[in-house]
């Protein structure tokens, strides 16, 4: 209301002081001075504003992400498999950064929608009714058009949303199947994939934006065309002699003012629409009642009586009964895919029994606190997963399973077998633990680091914890010496800083030059009205005023047409450019390959691919357009304002100069790096919530789920502080620009004045300054996010490696001589002086510690690791089955067809046959045991028939039964197979037998090993 009563006094002042020198009566002596008030008192006010709004929209962000990650972890990890851990994120971060339209835009301008236009419209009606009528019958039509059209892009915009939900879950695994992509030469191809993928949310998003700018074009219309009307209804009247000239300027400068807050609420609505629907998403996410509430601090036995769960078509577990009492080794060695996973997740309260039921003390497990139940609870999943960074267990727990030499190193640096002993170690670490859970505690382990495990487990059992393991395997025998330290790859770090003339291309600056061109009929209007009724006033013949007439009409109607198409293309341009950073990554990524993108993969690659994209993409339009716009119109302003008056174009030249570089410095320095920090935070909280999500069960098993989103809380305070010094800086720099070119108006009227120029253009000389605001305020914004956008830019690019002699050379069988071989970044050698000659078909088992440099071996047959020194030869169809399984959340279709695109449905179904598997091949991924996703993983080597088949411990996770179908399956291969074992009796059944300690290769009798 009093950003709307300051318009009115600058409005009147305007006027008397326009008239004056209109009619000859003078310049009134309190017009200029109020004018000046006025112009200063809308600065503030829109300075205040700002940052009121921003901050709440800052505030209820905070708030809607800690309710969405709350209800995430309570709905239990198991819900946030299913819905997808990138698209959670996507949700919880991206999509409630859509809510800023929505705060700092649409709520203040609804405000003013309800306020202004009812003070204003009072106003008008008081000094001259004819053209209050003209506002109420076309008032109404606004809003009827934004209800209309609101509704429809409702419609649309939960798809949409859901699309760029799935687009970053996408991303989010193709990532992490990188290893999988390159071993089957599939990594190259998905390049298209990523721009087939982008291409359809870019089409998906414009379809939505095609309507919403549809809805604010027909906004801006009817706004602009009724503005017009008005205008020639008070031309008409003061020919007539109907109107005073004061009265007519007064009624053109303040009815916009009708008009714009309207307009403003529907197209700012329709901005806003990304964020409602993710506050329509979140409140969908499933609200689940705290469970239970006994409290229990031990327990003397742990009682399962015919428990069953539904999996997929089946029960699994289907019936199992046992009982854990404290200081007993209870083994579950039932068959792959029985449930015995899904079991433990009954335990931990993360999976609900279909039947039967679970009690400790006579208590059903579902009546206990939970979590106070989970502190009496270690865990040990298949595959562990860390939300810290580095090997962080106590040291004497770590020697106790012989991964001493791990602590303080990265966890993405670690082999799968020192990632298994370092969970057993945080699990037998855990305070006042009473049971523990093992679920393949030693699956990838040599014999000796099995025996430290298991030596473990056997002495807390002695000590009284009661302990349930699931395994295939029993280790014998003493620990041995502790295996040595493996050496792993590095992280790879960004690439130099790109410039940001990159990102201008031709679309971008056609739509650039479109809102220039829609900003200058803008002001063309704004002084041809003013030209208009001066001329009105001093009623000439009709005639004379009807070009004018149909000029105003023009340029009203062009420039709501061109300010559509500005919008559309820039747009379009923006998701462009999005398609090409994502797919140049992606190409980057494949080259680099997976041995230099291992860090990258386990989070920061996701990061560069999904959020540092999108962050340019939306920071693009906000500080490479608003530029190109604003000198266009500042040009063509400043060369009419000289053609009219000399004097007042030199003046508006330097108000448009300190505007255009006063405002956005002040901008800058007042917001004191806040842009910065607010990106910086930004991405600590996707880093925290994709971890939080990533990583839900183990930080729910162990306590640390709040501790984490305590973590993200801080976070969102510190972000909010950002984004009020943000606002602040942003509001100062548009409070410069308002008072600049609020100058130019008072020392334009003043000079016209004096100046003795034809007083029908004085009007021009004093509205078009004022028109100039639209162009010049969004510098600000570019100012702020010019940090920020290069920033991203810079992360979306990655570091060129130096060129590697790969001497490779393929050959029927494989053949190193004297090869070197070392991971990127790391101090010493992986493998050294290697040499070695396997012919075509034999079967190579190879053993070693955990640790010392198995997969490096595999890697460097992958061709995922260059050799430093020697040659390399090996056959060039290569197939490979990774210890982890790498499936992607997908169909097994579309999982088995990775490695070969062109297969059948019956030739997929064949190789399931091979690996004793008979399941759906519609059936997701996400939804098998270990032991199956092993087997899948498997039958996508086998199906390929290459030449050298890899496999990485293939057994592990499977029962004998199951283990020994495997076994022939491989031994039914035709190629040469290179296989790591750690057991001795697949060691035995090979031709040749590798052993890998300390870099160093040597053949062993196959007997001995």
């Amino acid at each position: 209301m009093l950003a709307a009563v300051a318009v009115l006094v600058q409005a009147w002042a305007l006027a008397a002081a326009v008239a004056g020198v209109v009619t000859g009566s003078g310049l009134p002596p309190w017009a200029l001075p109020v004018l000046a008030g006025a112009v200063v008192a809308r600065a503030l006010l829109s300075w205040a504003t700002q940052v009121v709004a921003v901050r709440a929209a800052a505030g209820a962000k905070a708030e809607l992400r800690a309710l969405v990650l709350d209800r995430a972890l309570a709905a239990g990890p198991e819900w946030i498999a299913e819905r997808g851990a990138g698209e959670l994120t996507a949700l919880a971060t991206r999509g409630l950064d859509a809510l800023d339209d929505y705060f700092a835009v649409y709520l203040p301008a609804l405000v003013t929608a309800v306020a202004a236009p009812l003070g204003v419209g009072a106003v008008i009606l008081f000094v001259d009714w004819p053209s209050a009528v003209v506002v109420a019958l076309t008032v109404p039509l606004i809003p009827l058009f934004a209800i209309v059209i609101g509704r429809y892009t409702e419609d649309r915009v939960g798809p949409a949303a859901a699309a760029l939900e799935r687009l970053s879950g996408y991303l989010v695994e193709l990532v992490g199947a990188l290893p999988v992509l390159a071993a089957f030469r599939r990594a190259e191809a998905q390049a298209r994939t990523v721009r087939e993928v982008s291409e359809a949310h870019r089409k998906r998003s414009l379809g939505v934006l095609r309507v919403a700018f549809s809805s604010a074009f027909a906004l801006e219309l009817v706004a602009t065309l009724s503005v017009a009307l008005v205008a020639v209804v008070i031309g008409l009247r003061l020919v007539a002699g109907d109107l005073s000239l004061a009265v007519g300027l007064f009624v053109l400068v303040v009815v916009p003012e009708c008009y714009l807050p309207l307009r403003a609420a529907g197209a700012a609505h329709h901005a806003s629409e990304d964020g409602l629907e993710a506050v329509r998403r979140i409140a969908a996410v499933p609200e689940v009642p705290r469970a239970g509430g006994v409290a229990v601090a031990d327990f003397a036995e742990l009682r399962v009586t015919g428990l069953r769960v539904r999996r997929r078509e089946g029960f699994a577990p289907d019936g199992v009964t046992l009982t854990v009492r404290p200081g007993e080794v209870v083994r579950l060695d039932s068959p792959s895919g029985s449930g015995k996973s899904t079991l433990f997740g009954v335990l931990l309260g993360f999976v609900a029994p279909t039947g039967g039921s679970v009690e400790v003390d006579g208590v059903p497990l579902g009546e206990l606190d939970v979590e106070a139940w989970r502190r009496l609870v270690g865990w040990v999943p298949q595959r562990p997963v860390f939300a810290s960074d580095v090997v962080d267990v106590p040291a004497e727990w770590a020697r106790e399973v012989g991964i001493a030499h791990a602590l303080g190193r990265p966890v993405a640096e670690l082999s799968t077998g020192e990632r298994q002993r370092v969970a057993v170690a945080r699990a037998l670490a855990r305070p006042g633990v009473r049971l523990l859970v093992l679920d393949e505690p030693t699956a990838h382990l040599d014999a000796a680091a099995a025996a430290y495990v298991m030596g473990a487990v056997r002495r807390a059992a002695e000590r009284g914890v009661a302990v349930l393991l699931a395994t295939h395997r029993v280790a014998d025998g003493e620990a041995a010496a502790e295996p040595g330290a493996a050496v792993a790859p590095a992280v790879e770090s960004a690439a130099d800083r790109l410039p940001l003339r990159s990102l201008v291309t031709r679309r971008l600056v056609g739509g650039a030059l479109l809102g220039a061109a829609a900003l200058v009929c803008g002001v063309a209007l704004t002084a041809l009205s003013g030209w208009l009724i001066a001329r009105a006033s001093q009623q000439p013949p009709i005639l004379v005023l009807s070009v004018a007439v149909v000029g105003v009409r023009f340029f009203g109607l062009a420039r709501a047409g061109l300010r559509y198409l500005e919008r559309l293309v820039s747009h379009d341009a923006a998701f462009r450019i999005a398609t090409g950073l994502r797919v140049r990554l992606w190409t980057d990524l494949v080259r680099l390959g997976p041995a230099r993108t291992l860090g990258l993969r386990r989070g920061e690659g996701v990061r560069r691919l999904v959020d540092d994209v999108d962050a340019v993409r939306d920071l693009g339009l906000r500080v490479l357009v608003p530029p190109i716009v604003a000198a266009c119109v500042a040009v063509a302003a400043v060369a009419v304002q000289a053609a009219v008056l000399p004097g007042a174009g030199l003046a508006l030249a330097l108000a448009v100069a300190v505007a255009a570089l006063a405002g956005p410095a002040v901008a800058v320095l007042a917001e004191r790096r806040a842009s910065r920090a607010l990106a910086a935070g930004k991405r600590r909280i996707a880093v925290g919530t994709q971890t939080l999500f990533t990583a839900a069960a183990e930080l729910l098993a162990f306590g640390e789920a709040q501790q984490r989103r305590a973590a993200i809380a801080v976070a969102d305070r510190a972000l909010v502080a950002a984004a009020r010094r943000q606002a602040f800086g942003a509001g100062a720099g548009q409070a410069v620009i308002t008072l600049a070119l609020g100058a130019a108006t008072v020392v334009g009227v003043a000079l016209a004045a004096t100046s003795g120029i034809d007083p029908v253009l004085v009007p021009i000389v004093g509205l078009i300054p004022l028109a100039l605001a639209e162009a010049l305020v969004p510098l600000t914004t570019a100012a702020v996010n010019l940090a920020p956008l290069r920033a991203a830019h810079a992360r979306t690019a990655l570091p060129t490696p130096e060129p590697a002699d790969r001497s490779v050379t393929p050959g029927p069988g494989i053949r190193l001589d004297g090869v070197t071989a070392r991971w990127p970044g790391a101090a010493e050698p992986a493998l050294e002086n290697v040499d070695l000659a396997i012919r075509a078909g034999q079967r190579v088992a190879v053993v070693g510690p955990s640790g010392a440099g198995k997969s490096t071996l595999v890697a460097l047959l992958l061709g995922f690791l260059d050799a430093e020194r020697g040659t390399v030869s090996r056959p060039d169809a290569v197939a490979w089955c990774p210890q982890e399984p790498m499936l992607v959340s997908t169909t097994l279709r579309e999982n088995l067809r990775l490695a070969d695109p062109g297969a059948t449905d019956a030739q997929l179904r064949a190789a399931l046959a091979k690996v004793r598997l008979h399941l759906p091949l519609d059936t997701t991924a996400t939804t098998l045991s270990g032991g199956e996703a092993q087997r899948v993983a498997l039958a996508r080597a086998l199906l390929t028939g290459a030449d050298l088949l890899l496999l990485d411990e293939p057994t592990a996770h499977l029962d004998p039964e199951n283990a020994e179908h495997v076994r022939a399956a491989v031994a039914a291969h035709p190629g040469t197979v290179v296989h790591i074992t750690h057991h001795p009796e697949e060691a035995a059944a090979a031709d040749v037998v590798l052993a890998v300690s300390h870099g160093r290769v040597r053949v062993v009798d196959p007997v001995s090993a």
